[in-house]
């Protein structure tokens, strides 16, 4: 398979050794200010995505225009949902999305599923979520925490919403908060809280680097070159994993 690399830096790079790795050409490396079309994305079967969230929508738009087939490893775009599923589907070509490629993440996310479905079926402990990042990291909360989020409003009746926190006086015990810290160089920390009574109960997830979403988005690029469409991460998995 042949990669194009949209986004040169440490997450592009990482993809290029993941590649490699896998016995795949990258044909292209295009960073923020380079031309997309079909001359500079020529003979790529695959782009994969790592920039910033204002050039997703534009950049999915210059690929899906050249026929070349996407993974999406930005976050913070989603409000552009639509939009990008949208220029996907009329480009018909195979994108895939995800706000975290790590596998292991995958995993984490249906073990905090678990524990949303026990805390809510106990009644008595407060879920909340914490992400840590790199200083650099742009978006806040993260896409994987909002993730988290999402699912956990899912399954704690007592939770009617999230929000980015913390909050600025007493906590609303309906909405589910989530915090971040932006400090030196962290890969990525995601934790789901569940405060109760007299305990409390940490399900963590620590990237020890990017290679696990480098190596994930390699995979996802070799699950969506040839389909048709707009796919999240979970579509994917399902076929190993089953849906959440």
């Amino acid at each position: 398979m042949k990669l194009a690399l949209i986004g040169y830096g440490r997450m592009g790079r990482a993809v290029e050794a993941a590649a490699a790795e896998r016995r795949h050409a990258v044909v292209a490396r295009l960073d923020m200010g380079d031309r997309i079309d079909g001359k500079s994305l020529a003979g790529a079967d695959v782009a994969v995505d790592f920039t910033l969230p204002d050039a997703v929508a534009d950049n999915v738009s210059a690929i899906a225009d050249a026929g070349v087939d996407l993974v999406i490893g930005t976050t913070g775009w989603y409000e552009r949902m639509e939009d990008v599923a949208a220029l996907v589907r009329s480009a018909s070509v195979g994108c895939l999305w995800s706000p975290n490629f790590s596998l292991g993440v995958q995993l984490f996310f249906r073990v905090a599923a678990a524990a949303g479905d026990l805390a809510d079926a106990l009644g008595e402990y407060d879920v909340h979520v914490h992400e840590t990042h790199h200083r650099h990291k742009v978006d806040r909360p993260s896409g994987t925490a909002v993730r988290l989020a999402e699912l956990l409003v899912d399954r704690l009746r007592g939770k009617r919403s999230w929000r980015g926190g913390p909050p600025a006086g007493a906590a609303a015990p309906e909405t589910l908060w989530v915090s971040s810290t932006r400090a030196g160089e962290v890969p990525g920390v995601h934790e789901v809280g569940l405060e109760g009574p007299s305990d409390s109960i940490v399900v963590r997830h620590t990237a020890r680097g990017r290679e696990g979403f480098a190596r994930g988005a390699v995979s996802g690029a070799e699950w969506v070159h040839g389909r048709k469409g707009f796919f999240s991460m979970d579509e994917m998995l399902a076929e190993r994993l089953g849906s959440i």
